[in-house]
């Protein structure tokens, strides 16, 4: 290499070659004397390199703008010593960040500055997107907690420590599976550290989502958490930290809680709930309407919901539901409706006039009262009839116990006729005992679940036919083969078909009736039993019974059989009919639900 140095020109020639950041140089006046620029950075500038020579900073730049750079200068030359400015330009490429360094040049009575500028832009952006990272994380509703591969926990925001119960240097101060944190399974079981997100995150690399937890804070309190914890990996795809995020699902907890008390409570009041959109008449159900009413949905019209309801019932609920809408007074009534199983069952309705997000509506509740209703009418029934029967046979045996004194006292004393006395005071006696303990089975039956169970009629059928055969001399009862199965208690359908039976044998006119018991599956998917008698039939006022909802003139009967056939039957879900030939005998039909599958 020759020892000569290199002229000066061949030097700057050089250097404009090699450097790829934007360089004027201005003098004290703030005009561009000179411009560096090659093909690496002409696209950096302003303007046009070529056309700053001979202008001044107000002539490129807006006032504010060029004072501020002039500033600069008059700095730098005052000084004698470099200075430094940052500022930002909109260039055709769009806007871009410059740090420039500005220095005197020239020697001491210098009145030039050397603007070398360097582009910031992609350090400026990344500054900018940490800022925001760090405001975000700061300021974020979740709790954040950044952990190191080593269990440190590196980073807490505000809300963690909220969340936490700890200041962040406490939660800083701790590796994310010390046990201090107290952290529980719903049963109260401590979650391992296995379980815990974080280690399954650094394990498998994969995010892991919703994860239900409880702390015990250090105040002893209980805080309900949902985590979410995710990966931030490196290049080379390994998990350089872990990003947990904590929610407080404590009052979503206890409004789960509350919710599942209330579909509880819905369950064990027999309640479900209901909403009219006025605007639209169609009513949202909740999930205790459609086990009441029997439907997997309930979202029917208002027209469609009336028709289910008993046609007796139907003109009053319409009236009430139309008050209730004009008048804003609350409505209650009780009215009959048909559930998917085609049964029908008494609801006491109430509801009232609300607005909900600006639309009218009508919200209420639904409660079954059927079994308050049968209650209502057993008790009713039984004590009209206990008393009439009971009334009778005690006049039955305090007339025949005077007669048999009587005669026991007399000169004509007859031991047949004492004998006669004695009897009817026996029978009477017997039929008390006999009605007394049909009713004491009646009650323990009726208070049951009669749905659950299965009951295979030929047995049922079989030994009714043997018990009464055995009771009734003369008699025949013939069973038809059958394989048939229904749902059902097994002590609720031998006392129906016992009560029947005698009730045949009871108003038979014949010396030796016979009966028949059938039962056969139908193409509804129901069993249908028959029992079917010769001889006179049931008489007209104990037939009405099976027909009627009520006990009363039209519906009166003396004794408590047909009412306790048509309780039971109808809380097994089934029902009964009567038909009647006066040459072929009186026919009883049941029809009862068929068994379910296992």
């Amino acid at each position: 290499m020759s020892k000569e140095s290199l002229p000066d020109q061949d030097v700057l020639n050089g250097l404009c070659e090699i450097i790829s950041d934007p360089a004027v140089v201005l003098d004290a006046d703030g005009v561009f004397v000179d411009v560096i620029h090659n093909a690496h950075n002409g696209a950096l500038f302003f303007k046009r390199p070529e056309t700053l020579l001979g202008t001044d900073l107000w002539e490129v730049f807006s006032t504010a703008q060029a004072d501020r750079f002039y500033t600069v200068i008059e700095d730098a030359l005052k000084i004698g010593e470099q200075q430094r400015i940052e500022y930002q330009l909109s260039l055709d490429h769009g806007d871009r960040y410059f740090e420039a360094r500005v220095t005197p040049v020239g020697g001491d009575d210098t009145e030039r500055v050397l603007w070398l500028a360097e582009d910031i832009t992609q350090r400026k952006r990344r500054e900018e997107k940490q800022a925001l990272i760090e405001r975000v994380f700061e300021i974020s509703p979740v709790g954040l907690v950044v952990v190191e591969p080593s269990g440190e926990i590196l980073l807490a925001n505000d809300r963690a420590e909220d969340l936490l119960g700890l200041e962040r240097d406490e939660i800083t101060g701790r590796r994310y599976d010390q046990p201090e944190w107290n952290i529980f399974y719903e049963d109260g079981t401590p979650i391992p550290e296995s379980d815990h997100p974080v280690t399954r995150v650094l394990e498998s690399g994969d995010p892991v989502f919703g994860f239900e937890h409880w702390i015990e804070l250090a105040d002893g309190t209980e805080r309900w958490l949902s985590s979410n914890a995710a990966p931030i990996l490196g290049d080379d795809g390994t998990v350089e930290r872990v990003v947990v995020g904590l929610d407080d699902a404590t009052r979503l907890k206890q409004r789960e809680e509350e919710l599942e008390w209330l579909v509880g409570t819905e369950m064990l009041a027999d309640v479900g709930g209901w909403e009219l959109d006025l605007e639209t008449g169609l009513i949202e159900g909740t999930a205790g309407m459609k086990r009441l009413y029997g439907t997997p949905e309930y979202n029917p019209t208002l027209e469609e919901a009336l028709e289910k309801y008993h046609p007796n019932d139907r003109a009053a609920l319409r009236d009430a539901i139309d008050a209730c809408c004009e008048t804003g007074e609350p409505m209650e009534l009780e009215a009959r409706r048909q559930t998917a199983d085609e049964t029908e069952r008494w609801f006491r309705l109430r509801a009232e006039k609300t607005v909900r997000d600006g639309t009218p509506k009508l919200r209420g509740i639904v409660r079954d009262i059927t079994q308050d209703k049968e209650r209502e009418q057993r008790i009713m029934v039984m004590s009209r009839i206990l008393r009439h029967n009971i009334r009778n046979k005690l006049t039955v045996i305090r007339g025949n116990s005077r007669l048999l004194k009587e005669e026991l006292s007399s000169s004509d004393f007859s031991v047949d006729a004492a004998r006669g006395h004695i009897d009817r005071i026996e029978k009477a006696s017997k039929e008390l005992d006999s009605l007394a303990e049909r009713v004491r089975t009646f009650d323990r039956v009726i208070e049951h679940d009669l749905r659950s169970g299965t009951v295979h009629l030929r047995q049922v059928l079989t030994d009714v036919r043997d018990d009464l055969a055995e009771q009734h001399s003369g008699v025949t009862i013939d069973v038809a083969p059958t394989d048939a199965e229904i749902s059902g208690d097994r002590v609720a359908i031998d006392l129906i078909l016992e009560i029947l039976v005698e009730n045949a044998l009871e108003y038979s006119d014949l010396s030796d009736p016979s009966i028949e018991l059938t039962a056969e599956e139908t193409p509804t998917g129901q069993v249908t039993v028959r029992v079917d008698t010769d001889g006179a039939g049931i008489p007209d006022m104990e037939r009405k019974v099976l027909a009627s909802e009520t006990e009363g003139p039209v519906a009166h009967s003396r004794g408590l059989g047909l009412w306790a056939v048509t309780w039971l039957v109808r809380r097994l879900g089934g029902s009964v009919t009567l038909a009647e030939d006066p040459d072929d005998g009186t026919r009883v039909e049941l029809t009862f639900p068929l068994a379910r599958g296992e």
